[in-house]
């Protein structure tokens, strides 16, 4: 990768001469403009801004990715702070393609350069916020790895300190990166100069070392790029062998790797074989070639050609014993291959008017996006491995503190989101929130990489209207219960209050006010602390439902699980009460108290009319003259429908009583008798229903409850 200063000139000569007349008029014209827009002004590194991104551009432009990415670098730092252009003057004189790009690449850089020492799981987050705008256009990233290098060949002119945050971007972020997509000649030369400044002492013994053996190695190359050019012509092989340089940070992580000193590294010779073909099979062929020449160590060889590695590298690597007895690394491939090894996925980019991609391309992108997980093999960050979807990817949104912290949210997140996610305190009393200096509504979306300042209360909480997922104002379930358990904990006697008074309603419209008590439907509920399960009862976490439930279960003895048993089970055929355990004799159910499957009943032996049925609460068993009457009764084994008054009033309406009747049919539940009466347009309708037990009563209670224009339903003693 050259690095030498170029001209315009220069580049438009680089531009291969198939490309599209007015994309090569483009550049020129964004040179020109690049020009008048930065004048003679220079980079902190002294380097006018005019020659940096000439040199970015012919960067991108030997990647051969395409004409308006060359474009784009040529303008990458054309707008504002760094001149006094804007948005829409670029949109004007280039398109809306290479302002999208230049644009992309203002999106991406706050990401890298608000954090000089970011941790393990704020430099993760960055990666995947970067994985969010390579989805938007891969080209950014490239353009920004050009960028990043030039950078790096001019650090030795900056202060130590952002001589570090430069390298650190490139190592931590920018290299794994051009290593996942294969684009070695930028990846060892980011590595590389990285390694130089982060790590200067080390660099310098490593470069030291090199240029000690520099003479003895190259004759020893030279020697063998001979004798393999003798040998594929004698077979008829044509291709360029070549001397292979060794990266310096490549031997200081071997160094590493393998625990060894520099004076037991002995591999530093390397050649490469680079076929005039696309036969793959002539690779192997070359193999043996290397094979005959040389002694080969079997455990140094590796074939990516039949196993590619994951960015799709391809090449054969031996390493073998030459003559003078030292280590020789040959790599063999084709053109080719070659050409997708050193550009990797820029590669498969064509020159082509307004830069689209095929079907193929686009493809091998989207399958670029497993990029995360060699993303992690950066130097000194072995992160924690976690159970990470990356189709998932798309579903967060990746943010920035004013401190420049990256913060990571599910997509549709709003400002309110944030603030809960920075401190629970902080979204308690988010009052505002500014989106990139500006004001928005707590509503809007957030999207990635924009910077959220969240504008705070003294005192005061949350609204209620947060709760409501309708409502938009929220887009995690995660800070709904936040804000619910801040009214909780604001409201707790109230919703006391307000539970206690829903359990006593449902109770006393069941007719069991009583039979039972509040501290019974809590213990059936399973809760310890019935002011605890009043709060919940209040503030809605439990229903009149499960209160229902609740009741049956207590009768039943069914646990609060199987509450909805009985009513989806078939029901047996009917049978009668038995009276001392002996069935067929001959009962009535009394009128005063009308009980019902499961409420508890004693007989009572009336002279002529047999065995009269209550409940062993009702007032004319507790107050029997004569107790000695009272006889064990139960309700048999199976069901038998039995007759209860319910009461229903109603804002008076047409059609109102067919609803009710239209209901019972449904459930199966008879009806013996009806009354009605209106006074004031209310209507006051009188039923004597047959249920089997009482969840069909509570049901049809609810139901009924549920009917337009209906006030209350209770059940009650016949009014005649």
């Amino acid at each position: 990768m050259k690095s030498e200063l170029i001209t315009i000139d220069d580049l438009l000569r680089q531009i291969p001469s198939s490309a599209p007349s007015e994309a090569r008029q483009r550049v020129g014209q964004a040179f020109a403009f690049a020009v008048e827009a930065h004048g003679d002004a220079t980079r902190e590194s002294g380097e006018l801004y005019v020659q940096h991104d000439l040199a970015v551009a012919g960067t991108v432009n030997q990647l051969g990715i395409d004409l308006v990415s060359t474009t784009s670098a040529l303008l990458h730092d054309s707008l504002l702070p760094h001149t006094g252009v804007d948005r829409n003057t670029l949109l004007r004189h280039f398109g809306a393609e290479v302002t999208q790009l230049v644009t992309g690449l203002d999106k991406l850089d706050p990401y890298v350069k608000l954090n000089t020492s970011p941790t393990a799981r704020n430099l993760e987050l960055i990666r995947r916020a970067i994985l969010t705008i390579i989805d938007d256009d891969l080209r950014i990233v490239l353009v920004r790895m050009a960028d990043c290098l030039q950078d790096l060949r001019k650090a030795s002119h900056l202060p130590e300190e952002r001589q570090a945050q430069i390298a650190q971007e490139a190592r931590q972020i920018y290299a794994p990166l051009a290593n996942r997509l294969g684009i070695w000649q930028l990846k060892w030369e980011l590595e590389d100069l990285a390694f130089r400044f982060l790590q200067p002492a080390a660099y310098r013994e490593i470069a030291r070392f090199l240029s000690e053996k520099r003479v003895h190695r190259s004759e020893g190359v030279e020697q063998a790029i001979v004798q393999l050019n003798v040998e594929l012509a004698k077979a008829g092989i044509a291709g360029t062998v070549t001397g292979r340089p060794k990266h310096i940070y490549s031997i200081f992580r071997k160094m590493e790797r393998k625990d060894i000193d520099f004076e037991e590294i002995r591999d530093f010779q390397a050649v490469r074989v680079i076929l005039d073909t696309t036969d793959k099979n002539r690779c192997y062929q070359v193999l043996g070639i290397v094979h005959n020449l040389w002694h080969p160590i079997p455990q140094e060889f590796d074939d990516y050609i039949a196993r590619p590695k994951p960015n799709g590298y391809q090449s054969l690597h031996t390493a073998v014993i030459d003559s003078d007895g030292k280590t020789l690394e040959v790599q063999i491939r084709t053109r080719t291959m070659h050409e997708e090894a050193e550009r990797g996925i820029a590669a498969h980019w064509a020159y082509k008017e307004g830069g689209k991609l095929d079907a193929a391309l686009n493809r091998r992108i989207q399958w670029h996006r497993d990029l995360l997980t060699l993303l992690q093999e950066a130097e000194g960050q072995i992160l924690d491995q976690e159970s990470i979807n990356l189709d998932d990817l798309t579903d967060h949104v990746y943010v920035f503190t004013p401190r420049g912290d990256v913060i990571d949210l599910p997509a549709g997140s709003t400002p309110i989101d944030f603030a809960y996610q920075v401190h629970t305190e902080v979204g308690h009393r988010c009052r505002g929130a500014k989106v990139n200096g500006k004001m928005v509504p707590l509503d809007y979306r957030l999207k990635s990489g924009d910077r959220v300042e969240i504008i705070t209360a003294s005192r005061g909480g949350p609204s209620r209207d947060w709760m409501n997922e309708s409502l938009g104002y929220t887009g995690s379930a995660r800070t709904r219960s936040k804000v619910r358990q801040w009214f909780r904990a604001q409201e707790r006697e109230k919703n006391i209050e307000q539970g206690r008074e829903v359990v006593e309603r449902e109770l006393k419209r069941l007719g069991l006010s009583a039979t039972y008590t509040v501290e019974d439907i809590a213990r059936a509920l399973h809760a310890d602390d019935v002011d605890q399960f009043l709060a919940k009862v209040g503030f809605g976490d439990i229903q009149t439902a499960q209160i229902g439930g609740a009741i049956a279960s207590i009768q039943q003895k069914l646990r609060p699980d199987d509450e909805l048993i009985p009513l989806l089970t078939p029901r047996p055929k009917k049978r009668g009460l038995t009276v001392l355990g002996v069935s067929g004799l001959h009962t009535r159910i009394g009128q005063c108290c009308t009980p019902v499957p499961p409420e508890p009943i004693v007989g009572y032996i009336t002279r002529g009319h047999g065995v009269t049925v209550h409940r062993k609460d009702c007032q004319q068993v507790l107050n029997a003259s004569e107790p000695e009457r009272l006889i064990e009764v139960n309700w048999g084994l199976e069901e038998e429908a039995y007759p209860i008054p319910i009461v229903v009033k109603g804002y008076s309406r047409p059609g109102l009583m067919n609803d009710i009747t239209n209901t019972l049919k449904g459930r199966g539940i008879g009806m013996t008798k009806t009354k009605a009466a209106t006074a004031n347009s209310i209507a006051t309708i009188f039923l004597l229903v047959e249920v089997t037990n009482l969840a069909d009563l509570d049901w049809l209670l609810r139901k009924l409850e549920k009917l337009p224009n209906v006030i209350e339903v209770r059940r009650q003693r016949w009014a005649g």
